[in-house]
């Protein structure tokens, strides 16, 4: 081997050491060469998980696994997300990978459009005995004050609305419209936030498995309020904070989908409509059944929808 030969062959290896290595250290740091912008900039994650899983990924139309799985190096920007299974309707989803910080979407619930329903019964009082399981309330109003049902103890006066909340009750003050939390075992309340809340004096209220959103059910549409700071989805909800979704169309009932807590089975007028609460666009929104002016109950355990519609009950599973 002649010098010559001996001194390219040493360079070139300084080159892959001096420019490639460090180019493997800094990808592997969590860094990427943006060929746009001509610099070297710090790369961030989107974390993907459906139910059911094992469901296709792409991201800007390019497919990059499935379900769940954590896509790296990806350059800080907004990219177009879908989630993708069959028999299913596809989720799709903007989201921005951060510099160094994982965005999460983990609670994607996949829809199925063309679900298995089973008749249950048929009959009036059968009928009469599925709607009767929601009303059964140890608590009702009356003139506006809140009495117990068992002994029609009068707990507390001048309410707009009230729902059962951990160990108590939570409510709406008439006069201030403030909420409050009644401690049932010395019947004191206590203001839970500072702010009045005048949209919430109107609708049905629903609160969610974990205690921590209270959805109110308006004519067309619903406003939830979180009772507490939670992030969910990489999305940070404040105590306090306030968001209405629209329907476009009569609501009957909205139940919380309990095994995420991050989505509303809705019954309309003629279908039964499954939202999620991730506001980020575009919200996924599917109908899952189109019957006639249905009643709804879930069943946790079995992961089964029951639904009532022209005096007949059905179930499928969701």
């Amino acid at each position: 081997m002649t010098r010559k030969t001996r001194r390219f062959i040493f360079y070139a290896f300084l080159f892959v050491f001096l420019i490639i290595v460090p180019m493997i250290v800094f990808y592997a740091s969590g860094y990427s060469f943006d060929w746009e912008k001509k610099t070297l900039v710090a790369t961030g994650g989107i974390y993907l998980k459906s139910l059911p899983s094992r469901a296709e990924i792409y991201i800007d139309n390019k497919p990059k696994g499935s379900t769940a799985k954590l896509i790296k190096h990806l350059l800080p920007k907004i990219y177009e997300i879908s989630v993708i299974k069959d028999g299913y309707y596809p989720w799709k989803k903007n989201l921005t990978a951060e510099p160094q910080l994982v965005t999460k979407a983990k609670n994607i619930l996949l829809v199925p459009f063309n679900p298995k329903i089973s008749l249950v019964a048929t009959g009036s009082e059968v009928y009469d005995q599925f709607a009767d399981r929601e009303e059964n309330n140890p608590y009702f109003i009356y003139g506006s004050n809140l009495y117990r049902t068992r002994d029609l103890k009068l707990l507390v006066k001048s309410i707009a609305n009230y729902v059962i909340y951990k160990d108590g009750i939570i409510y709406l003050d008439n006069a201030t419209g403030k909420i409050f939390e009644l401690d049932l075992t010395t019947l004191k309340s206590a203001q839970m936030f500072d702010q009045v809340f005048p949209s919430l004096n109107k609708g049905k209220w629903i609160m969610s498995n974990d205690n921590k959103k209270l959805l109110c059910q308006k004519d067309k549409s619903v406003e939830i309020l979180w009772l507490d700071e939670f992030t969910a989805n990489s999305v940070l909800r404040r105590k306090g904070d306030i968001e209405k979704i629209d329907f476009g169309e009569k609501i009957n009932q909205v139940i919380w989908y309990p095994r995420t807590d991050e989505h509303l089975i809705v019954a309309g007028e003629n279908s039964i409509i499954i939202t999620e609460l991730d506001s980020r666009p575009p919200r996924n929104s599917n109908t899952f059944i189109t019957t006639e002016n249905p009643k709804i109950l879930y069943d946790f355990n079995n992961k089964i929808l029951y639904f009532s519609s022209q005096n007949k009950i059905y179930q499928t599973e969701i």
